[in-house]
């Protein structure tokens, strides 16, 4: 009885604790300077921002979106100087405003996680996963800038300039809704993904021994076994490795059934959660309407109450 108690207080705590850390962002929010504010706004909610707020959020998106672009042409080859020159001229350019951005998201770091003190805050920003991101945005481009580099490492450069697409994610709403859904069924996607892993090293090892004296050039090794199983469990099926002993083609019927099954069970796990997920927005924003409308209508009623 004592156990169903708490389970029933677990959402009021929740949403508790919820309230108390918006309060307290609100409260921090009011107190810091305005262009503070803006610069919040910019970087983590351009609708609630003033024009300056919504340009600069819609700047750093669009930039984000060419950095893609441009990272794709510059991989042609047989460019045209005057146009690498001219891409050079626009990664300098980005390099520099994603390290301007990487200092403003500090500066508001207590802004955004208002629960923390300030210097948690700042650590709490640097050590998270998009920090991580926004820091190599910037940073090896920076670097190549005032060490030598060989020409390997210049390419490996310009990959790393495709980590800059990952920034879009805080501007789209199915990005974030994915990670909360990833969040909230962590323990079942785990387990599901554990699940798949053993069959892929059970079956790698199986069609190991068992065709490896058959063809011993196709599954040369135990890693070839995990290139098959993975392909197989995948659904990919490329056909560049196939079994050709009646024991080896049992085997991988047996995976390719087995697989059906198992490679269902986290994608039925995310689209649930994300229907789910949308669902819950939905209901809010209808929440939200009709508190809004309510509002409206009582503030419509009270001149005509007071006449």
């Amino acid at each position: 009885m004592r156990e169903r108690v708490d389970a029933m207080d677990e959402p009021k705590q929740h949403r508790h604790r919820k309230g108390t850390e918006l309060l307290s962002k609100r409260i921090r929010m009011l107190n810091s300077p305005s262009f503070k504010r803006q610069t919040f706004y910019a970087l983590e909610n351009i609708k609630q921002g003033n024009g300056y707020a919504k340009a600069c959020g819609i700047f750093l998106f669009v930039l984000i979106v060419l950095n893609a672009v441009v990272v794709f042409l510059s991989a042609q080859p047989g460019m045209d100087p005057v146009a690498t020159n001219v891409l050079q001229a626009f990664f300098v350019f980005s390099t520099v405003c994603f390290f301007i951005e990487y200092v403003a998201r500090i500066w508001i770091a207590p802004l955004a996680f208002g629960n923390c003190t300030v210097r948690r805050a700042y650590l709490k920003y640097l050590i998270s996963p998009m920090g991580f991101i926004d820091l190599l945005s910037f940073a090896p481009s920076m670097i190549s800038w005032f060490l030598p580099v060989t020409p390997a490492l210049i390419h490996a450069v310009g990959v790393l300039r495709l980590i800059r697409l990952v920034k879009v994610s805080r501007y789209m709403r199915g990005f974030r809704t994915i990670g909360r859904v990833f969040r909230k069924h962590y323990h079942e996607i785990v387990a599901s993904f554990l699940v798949i892993f053993l069959l892929i090293i059970v079956a790698s090892v199986v069609m190991y021994e068992v065709e490896h004296p058959a063809q011993p050039q196709q599954f040369s090794s135990l890693f070839q076994g995990v290139w098959f199983a993975v392909e197989t469990v995948s659904s990919v099926g490329y056909g560049d490795i196939v079994p050709i002993t009646v024991p080896g083609k049992i085997c991988g019927m047996i995976i390719m059934v087995l697989s059906l099954a198992l490679v269902a069970i986290p994608g039925g796990i995310f689209s649930a959660g994300f229907v789910a997920e949308f669902q819950k927005a939905n209901l809010r924003k209808i929440e939200r309407d009709v508190e809004r409308n309510t509002k409206r209508e009582q503030e419509a009623e009270q001149p005509q109450k007071d006449q």
